[in-house]
């Protein structure tokens, strides 16, 4: 029995390792911005922070991604992350303007307009239950409301 809880838990861990170094462009923390534009091309969006600059890709794998470098002061990648995750989208809240929006999770690929005239940003991510995060953009650009949905692609599926 010991040997079945020391292989599960070596299988976990194993994934947990995996998971973790299968970032896209992993390699590239530590070299500088024009690596990464070599790499990638160019980004969707640069932005300024306080302590370097945040360059942002959408469309990762599957189109399920949006990656961000971040940048230190001197130009050099210290990191890279998927920013489409449910942690990123709680603090997306009614009133924020869309500015504040594509900092925090990028800009949206895809777009849909409600019958009252409000525009829906669509963002594919990673999940197990098949979802996409919407958020509803009134005429003034600020956060009307934020929801998951079902992803277009498995709306025919049924459960």
């Amino acid at each position: 029995m010991k040997n079945i809880h020391t292989l599960i838990l070596s299988l976990a861990l194993g994934s947990l390792v995996a998971c973790t170094g299968m970032g896209p462009h992993a390699g590239l923390v530590g070299q500088d911005r024009a690596a990464v534009i070599a790499n990638l091309g160019a980004p969707a969006q640069e932005r300024r922070t306080a302590d370097g600059m945040r360059l942002v890709y959408p469309n990762g794998p599957m189109g399920k991604g949006t990656y961000v470098f971040s940048l230190d002061a001197q130009g050099m990648v210290k990191g890279v992350e998927d920013v489409l995750i449910p942690a990123n989208f709680v603090k997306i809240t009614a009133g924020m303007g869309a500015d504040d929006v594509e900092s925090l999770i990028g800009p949206t690929r895809a777009m849909r307009t409600t019958t009252q005239g409000y525009k829906v940003w669509l963002y594919p991510f990673h999940n197990s239950v098949c979802q996409i995060f919407m958020v509803e953009m009134s005429a003034q650009n600020k956060v009307l409301s934020t929801a998951n949905g079902p992803a277009p692609e498995c709306e025919s599926i049924s459960m």
